[in-house]
């Protein structure tokens, strides 16, 4: 017997496995290793076990050195391709090839005659086998080719005349292995729904080859015009094509391509039941990879199983025939797109709306979007296309006037049902009958979850009477075939807003109500396409898996087998892979608008002037000049609200460095210039902007604002301006003046030509509707990387793709590594000289924006609080971390280098990075358990002080019930989100619903939800720890939250304030004592910020929110303008209720900005009159809260604006039957509604320090 070992990545594991135990009968023992094995492999070799060693590895691979030294001990080696040393081999170099062959092309018999070759047994010469082909499961042999695949279906009466056809491509090693029940199904329910398949298989890429025909056998077949396929459903994990320069081939084709997976771990009924759904490798080979090449669509089409005393790596698909049934329906959507005419194409636009700030002041909310004028110019498009959409309206503010007097919305505040069916807001009234016709063919886990949490039909919310029978609403208005509509109230119900019909602050995993499906039942059978316009909405954070969802996933039952079409910004890739992967989303991205440095009010300059001159002053020692200053600058200070009224001059000379530092942060700050009108080009002078504002993030020469404005033929104070005209200027040379002819030759060419290519796929935006329509035609949308033109990737441009994540398996990436140690070391810094020691423990707040903004600089920032480095593969990919030794971790304090300890850290994590970055909270985990082992006096490793005084904590209470392994994985859970499958904050739900009394409150809420541990296996996602999670939290010195990117601040996003506000709540709560709360700023390359959160809120409001010139640039888009106001403000009410580090001045100046000054408080009571109330009740229940001191004119001031909004408004109902909420503040907490799921509640208050 001769021992043959076979050494790869196992892809082929089931040919050798099955090789394995009939090879014995020729007098061979084959063993097969895989990575992962290495141990077992080196420990044979070593022992002299094996005889022959067969193995296509890469010198490349981690770990090969030590591997190869055991290798070359094997007596008779073979390498396979050229991947390993010259000279590996033990055979000839013609030998070795003629070896080789057998080895080529996955085939059982070829293998077993390379094996016996290689035994020196007889042996037949190597046969020919093709990886590529054609393959139909009830033909005698494969086809060659179109032609002859074509005939054969003409022949069996299989291909009848305009017959839609579906593309396969799959793997080869599927067929050498039998391993294809899954493809055979896909082909039956094909052939049952009347479409012809056309399945391809093909090898791996050859990609030593530039022939695409060799490269990409499927692309031959199907572009080959015998049979051309309307659809592509992949089979292929990893890279569909092997680089962007290929992607044309997929527009060649001009077909959607769906991606179809295997669950490789889980039988069918492992995975319906498995809430995460997809493992994270199987995350990345079988999505994130083929996302990069436009795949839509994601489905598990089967599961696997495994025969007892099989190797993990041998497995039999198992087809989950439902899912295979709704493929062939989808795909027969997305070709029925193709086919029809666009006069017959019905389209239905939903319009998002975020109902816990209002429906009626929300309606239209689309991140950087002017929503109604785009949807208007998309309406005008369409019709020169051909569709039907009857009389579109004269504009944008017309569009929106319709909807409003309508009430095509939905029940609020200010809107009830009766209101809607007397205005002609309804589409459709939908009967208990139409209903559960679509209700009753829904899983009965389904039914039975929606019925408990709402009720039987109706249930509660848009309900009505008519004819004395309950039916649903389905509201909107039609435009011919196109339906234009808000989307439904996700988790509540009723004309009100509060604690009592907040039903999915109860429930986080609540259904939708049956208003929600039933529209969404409507849109199905009423349109062929929907699109869900601008970013983002709530279908994709529907309860269910995290990704590829199955049948019984509410977003998966709400889109049924309907196309979606997603318009989105470019710049949150998060957010639009989570729609992508859950809420099937064919993305369009589209431009942010662009951005420019705050402007500086007259008044804040000439007091900057006044520090300026007090500066000199102090350093000539001019006592008298100093006090004639102060004196003259006291009055401004109050009045630009950086002191108090009633502050005295020495209070301002105590400020005097503060000032200097809010004005410089305000200066240093991008701030959007208005939104971006879809489809179209922005300006020229919009078009520098952009350009400008990604220069100091670019790898250019010149990447400075000072280094170009240092090139304008009059150079100014204005830095950012003189260099917006240079730019303008190389943009377009015609245009420019011509004294700007020397400048621009000053300039590096590299710049020169990157600006104009900048400009180049700027302009390319008018493509964004061609995109749109192209998927609305049933054709390919091209892919593209995700991200702001402000990024300095030119890649991300042009907009108009079907944008996809960067890898997160690179990250964090060098240089957001150094970012990420300088970030640690500056907070580790900062806290000692405040606190005279270094902090215990810090809380973060880790969001998908860290990978997809700034490369993993927060990852980076937690490892090395930790005391970890990343480590890189040759590949440049992130696996492990490695422990930095204690005495190299030091940190500079005021110039003296100083030890410092392993800082111990709680993380929280948004539901996107709980559910797209896997990878991240694995390397953690491995941080915190390396840590954790370490040999090293508690006094300088918190981390192992806080795991064993964890642990010991857990023995005591859960002994009985836990083994010691068990135990010890809980103490080291670091990483917390909410439940898997549930979306949202429970902290920000109860703050818009007023659902609250104390920091207590808001403290438990925050527990609650986001008391689920995750670590770095499958079996860690999601562990019940809000006991956990509680006794974390009540050791944290500091809170803190990074900022995303230089053109969005605190106020941007109330999700900030919900997660890192909701953190502080709790640490307040639990601890007796307020955190340190930060804000962490590394947006302006080189120089990174740590200051506290009044400071930066004094940031934002300065650059945003009382800026006089942002705010009439944003004036001018109408409505959706004041919902930036309003939206701005109320998160404003969230960090102060979350941190009370909202300072009284601040709220002074909301009065002062949009309620005291007369023009703007009426342009908001004529634009947004909804949104305008929003922003006085906000300051009224603030008041009421003790959040604000409000003094008593500037409280009469609100109080009169309220007084006449809510007049306006009642007068806009008219007679209404039922009751509405108005402008009244309700408060219902836990302990008033009994349907409040609380798994864990706060301990007794404690008092704060």
């Amino acid at each position: 017997m001769k021992t043959i070992a076979f050494f790869n990545n196992i892809h082929s594991s089931a040919i050798w496995h099955q090789l394995s135990a009939s090879m014995r009968e020729d007098g061979i023992i084959l063993l097969t290793f895989g990575f992962g094995s290495e141990k077992a492999l080196v420990e044979a070799m070593e022992k002299g076990e094996i005889d022959i060693l067969l193995t296509n590895v890469s010198r490349d691979m981690p770990g090969f050195s030590g591997l190869h030294e055991s290798m070359v001990k094997v007596p008779v080696r073979v390498g396979l391709g050229s991947g390993l040393p010259s000279g590996f081999s033990t055979f000839s170099e013609e030998e070795t090839d003629a070896i080789s062959r057998y080895f080529e092309v996955l085939s059982t018999d070829n293998f077993r005659l390379g094996l016996r070759r290689l035994a020196g047994l007889d042996h037949a010469p190597c046969m020919e086998v093709s990886g590529s082909g054609i393959y139909h499961p009830d033909a005698e042999d494969r086809f060659s080719d179109a032609l002859s695949y074509r005939n054969w279906l003409e022949r069996k009466n299989r291909l009848t005349p305009g017959a839609q056809v579906a593309g396969i491509i799959m793997h080869y090693s599927q067929l050498a292995e039998g391993n294809h029940a899954d493809i055979d199904a896909l082909i039956r329910e094909l052939e049952a729904q009347r479409v012809v398949p056309f399945c391809v298989f093909c090898d791996s890429m050859q990609e030593s080859t530039a022939d695409r025909d060799t490269l990409y056998p499927w692309y031959r077949f199907f572009r080959a015009g015998e049979l051309r396929p309307d659809i592509i459903l992949n089979f292929l994990m990893g890279r569909l094509i092997a680089s962007a320069e290929d992607r044309d081939i997929l527009n060649d084709l001009d077909v959607p391509v769906m991606q179809l997976i295997r669950n490789f771990t889980l039988s069918p009924e492992q995975w319906l039941e498995d809430p995460v759904g997809i493992s994270a490798m199987s995350l990345t080979h079988s999505l994130v990879q083929p996302e990069m090449f436009g795949v839509i669509d994601p489905m598990m089409v089967a599961g696997s199983k495994r025969n007892p005393g099989d190797p993990y790596t041998v497995f039999t698909a198992v087809p989950i025939p439902e899912r295979i049934r709704m493929v062939v329906r989808r795909a027969r959507r997305w070709v029925r797109l193709r086919r029809l005419p666009n006069s017959e194409k019905r389209v239905a636009v939903v319009l998002h709306n975020s109902p816990c700030k209002g429906v009626e002041s929300t309606v239209g909310m689309a991140a950087g979007l002017d929503t109604f004028e785009s949807l208007v110019r998309l309406l005008r498009r369409m019709q020169e296309e051909g569709y039907h959409v009857g009389a579109v309206p004269e504009n944008g503010k017309a569009l929106l006037d319709m909807i409003q007097e309508r009430k095509a919305l939905h029940e609020f505040r200010w809107t009830t049902v009766d209101e809607i069916v007397r205005k002609g807001g309804v589409l459709h009234t939908m009967t208990r009958r139409e209903y559960e016709i679509r209700f009753n063919v829904l899983d009965a886990t389904v039914r039975e979850k929606v019925n408990t949490d709402w009720g039987e039909f109706p249930g509660q919310g848009m309900a009505w009477k008519k004819g004395g029978d309950d039916v649903l609403l389905v509201t909107g208005l039609r435009f011919g075939n196109v339906f234009v509509m808000a989307q439904p109230k996700r988790g509540c119900y009723g004309a009100r807003c509060d604690g009592e019909v907040c039903r999915i602050l109860h429930d986080p995993d609540i259904a939708p109500p049956h208003q929600w499906l039933a529209t969404y039942f409507w849109i199905r059978e009423q349109a062929d396409a929907v699109i869900h316009f601008g970013t983002s909405g709530a279908l994709e954070y529907l309860p269910g898996k995290r990704a590829v969802l199955s049948g019984n996933c509410f977003s998966d039952i709400s889109l049924g087998d309907l196309p979606n079409i997603y318009p989105y910004i470019m710049d949150v890739p998060g957010e639009g892979m989570t729609a992508k992967r859950r809420g099937r989303a064919v993305i369009v991205d589209h431009l942010t608008p662009a951005s420019r440095p705050a402007p500086v009010s007259e008044e804040l300059a000439s007091f900057e002037e006044m520090l300026a001159e007090y500066r000199r002053a102090s350093d000539g020692n001019e006592r008298s000049r100093l006090e004639s200053i102060g004196n003259a600058m006291l009055d401004p200070a109050v009045k630009l609200r950086f002191l108090d009224e009633g502050a005295t001059v020495d209070d301002l000379h105590e400020g005097i460095e503060r000032f200097s530092r809010q004005i410089e942060r305000v200066k240093r700050s991008m701030v959007p210039d208005g939104m971006h009108l879809f489809g179209s080009v922005p300006d020229q002078r919009a078009v520098a902007a952009m350009i400008l504002s990604a220069v100091p993030r670019s790898s250019l020469e010149m990447s400075s604002y000072e280094d170009i404005a240092g090139c304008h033929p009059s150079p100014g104070e204005n830095v950012f301006e003189k260099a917006l005209e240079v730019v303008m200027a190389v943009i377009d040379d015609s245009a420019s003046r011509d004294d700007m002819a020397a400048s621009i030759g000053r300039l590096p060419s590299g710049l020169k030509r990157w600006c104009r290519n900048m400009a180049d796929s700027i302009a390319q935006a008018a493509g964004e509707t061609d995109s749109l329509l192209r998927a609305l035609d049933g054709g390919y949308v091209e892919a593209g990387l995700a991200g702001a033109p402000s990024s300095g990737k030119p890649d991300v441009l042009p907009s108009g793709r079907n944008f996809f994540a960067a890898d997160i398996m690179t990250m964090p990436t060098d240089a957001a590594w150094e970012v990420g140690r300088n970030l640690a070391d500056q907070l580790l810094a900062r806290f000692y000289r405040e606190e005279g020691r270094f902090p215990e423990s810090i809380g973060l707040s880790l969001w998908s924006s860290d990978a997809f903004k700034s490369d993993g600089e927060t990852l980076a920032q937690i490892f090395h609080l930790l005391g970890v480095a990343p480590l890189r593969q040759a590949n440049g990919r992130v696996n492990n971390v490695g422990v930095i030794p204690a005495e190299k971790l030091v940190v500079d304090i005021g110039g003296v280098r100083m030890s410092r300890p392993r800082v111990d850290a709680t993380i929280e994590t948004s539901s996107i990075v709980r559910d797209m970055l896997p990878h991240f909270i694995a390397l953690i985990d491995k941080a915190v358990s390396a840590v954790s082992e370490l040999d090293e006096s508690l006094e300088v490793n918190f981390v192992r002080k806080h795991t064993l005084e964890q642990l010991a904590a857990l023995q005591a209470e859960l002994a009985e019930e836990m083994d010691e392994s068990a135990l010890q994985r809980l103490a080291l859970f670091r990483v917390f989100s909410s439940a898997p499958g549930s979306y949202g904050s429970g902290v920000g739900l109860m703050l818009d619903a007023s659902a609250w009394e104390s920091e207590h409150d808001l403290g438990e809420a925050y527990i609650n939800q986001t008391g689920f541990a995750y670590g770095g296996a499958q079996l860690d996602a999601g562990r019940r720890a809000h006991d956990l999670l509680a006794d974390q939290l009540s050791r944290i010195d500091v809170t803190c939250i990074k900022q995303t990117a230089a053109e969005y601040d605190a106020l941007d996003c109330g999700c900030y304030a919900s997660s890192a506000g909701g953190m502080t709540s709790a640490v307040s709560s639990l601890s007796g004592k307020k955190p340190k709360t930060w804000w962490i700023d590394s947006t302006v390359p080189g120089e990174n910020d740590i200051r506290d959160f009044r400071d930066e809120i004094d940031r934002s409001t300065r650059a945003k929110l009382f800026n006089r010139d942002w705010i009439e640039r944003m004036k001018a888009f109408g409505f959706k303008g004041a919902q930036s106001f309003a939206a701005q403000v109320n998160t404003l009410f969230k960090w102060s209720a979350t941190t009370g580090e909202v300072e009284n001045r601040v709220f002074d100046g909301v009065v002062e900005t949009y309620v005291a000054d007369a023009q703007n408080r009426e342009w908001l009571r004529e634009q947004n009159p909804y949104a305008f109330e929003e922003i006085t009740r906000r300051l009224l229940e603030a008041e009421a809260r003790g959040l604000w001191k409000a003094s008593d004119d500037l409280l009469e001031e609100v109080r009169s604006a309220a007084l006449i909004l809510e007049g306006d408004l009642e007068e806009r109902i008219g007679d209404v039957d039922e009751d509405f909420q108005g402008s009244r503040v309700e408060v219902f907490t836990r302990k008033d509604v009994d349907l409040w799921k609380t798994e864990w509640k706060m301990p007794a208050k404690k008092d704060n320090a």
